[in-house]
C-alpha cells in the first residue's frame, strides 16, 4: 500500500497533469485553427477529475491506503490512452481493426501493427502475472485460469466492438470494474461456481448482442 501522504501527492499530480494536458490541447487547437471548447467545459472536466481523485484517495486511505497495483493500473491506463489517441501507431491499430484490407492499401504495415499489438499483449500478461504472484506470495500454474472470459467480457462491456475499429482503454477499465463487481457480488451471495460462469457468459452475450444491434442500426 502507498502511504496516505504520498497518495494525496499523487492525486494532486494527476490533477495537475490533467490541467497541463488540457491547456496544451487548447493551444494546439488554436494554432491549427480548430474549434476550441468553452473554458467552462474544460473546467468541469478538470473538476470532475479532481473530485474523483480526492474521493478515491479519501475512501482508500480510510482502510490501508491506495494499493500499489492500482497505481500501476492507472499509470498503464494513462500511457495506453495516450498511445491510442495521440500517436500514429494508435491510429493504425484502429484502422487495422476496422478494415485490414483498406489499411494495407492505404500504406499501413499491417503485419507490423499486428506484431506490436501481440507484443504489448504479452507485456501486459507479464505485468498481470507479476502482480498476481506478488499478491498471493506464491507462484501457482493455475492462477488466472478462466480470466480470459473476464478480460473479453470487460472489453465488450466497455464499448469495444467485436468487429474491431472502435473502443477505448478507459472503457475496457470500466468493463473490468463491472465484471469485478459482478464476481464479488456473486461470491458474497455464495453463488455456485458453475452459475457464476453462466451469468458472466450471459453478460458477455448481451454485450455482443447490443454491439451487433447498434452497428446494424447505424449501418
Amino acid at each position: 500500500f502507498v502511504p496516505p501522504t504520498l497518495s494525496w501527492v499523487i492525486a494532486a499530480l494527476i490533477v495537475a497533469l490533467a490541467c497541463v494536458l488540457t491547456l496544451a490541447r487548447r493551444r494546439r487547437h488554436r494554432r491549427l485553427g480548430l474549434e476550441v471548447a468553452p473554458r467552462w467545459i474544460d473546467g468541469l472536466k478538470i473538476g470532475a477529475i479532481a473530485a474523483a481523485a480526492a474521493g478515491f484517495v479519501l475512501v482508500l486511505n480510510q482502510a490501508h491506503g491506495v494499493p500499489l497495483p492500482v497505481l500501476i493500473l492507472l499509470a498503464l491506463l494513462g500511457v495506453f490512452s495516450w498511445i491510442a489517441t495521440q500517436t500514429v501507431f494508435g491510429r493504425h491499430v484502429y484502422a487495422v481493426g476496422g478494415n485490414v484490407e483498406a489499411s494495407r492499401l492505404s500504406g499501413v504495415n499491417v503485419q507490423r501493427v499486428k506484431l506490436m499489438v501481440f507484443m504489448l499483449m504479452g507485456l501486459m500478461c507479464a505485468f498481470a502475472g507479476i502482480v498476481t504472484t506478488a499478491r498471493s506470495a506464491a507462484g501457482s500454474p493455475s492462477a488466472g485460469v478462466g480470466g480470459e472470459l473476464d478480460a473479453i467480457a470487460a472489453c465488450f462491456i466497455g464499448g469495444t466492438s467485436m468487429r474491431g475499429g472502435s473502443g477505448t482503454v478507459y472503457g475496457a477499465l470500466i468493463g473490468a470494474l463491472v465484471m469485478a463487481s459482478l464476481d464479488n457480488g456473486m461470491q458474497q451471495m455464495n453463488v455456485d461456481t458453475s452459475w457464476q460462469m453462466i451469468v458472466k457468459g450471459a453478460v458477455l452475450v448481451l454485450a455482443v448482442w447490443i454491439d451487433v444491434a447498434t452497428r446494424s442500426e447505424r449501418a
